[in-house]
């Protein structure tokens, strides 16, 4: 898929990782705010690869990541109803 594959390259991840590990002179600790970060550092490995030299701190989670989705489909099926004036964050 055009650009995507491009960020799915192990040799520039390979580099990265290197510079990356370069450039941490002590351990950096970064927390991700959003779950789809989360699952992404996770499912593509970055917290092994970067083990030692970077510590990820699993943030809040902004309510689009984490919410499940039956939990939004109740809360529509909810706000459907002429009795409920339905709030949420914006981004929902």
């Amino acid at each position: 898929m055009k650009y995507l594959d491009e960020f799915r390259d192990p040799v520039a991840a390979k580099v990265l990782v290197e510079r990356i590990r370069t450039a941490a002179t002590r351990t950096w600790t970064v927390m991700e705010v959003c779950g789809g970060q989360t699952h992404s550092i996770i499912r593509n490995g970055i917290d092994q690869l970067l083990e030692g030299a970077v510590e990820f701190i699993h943030g809040p989670g902004c309510p689009v990541c984490v919410t499940p989705l039956e939990m939004i489909d109740r809360a529509v099926e909810i706000a459907a109803r002429d009795e409920v004036i339905f709030c949420s964050f914006g981004d929902m």
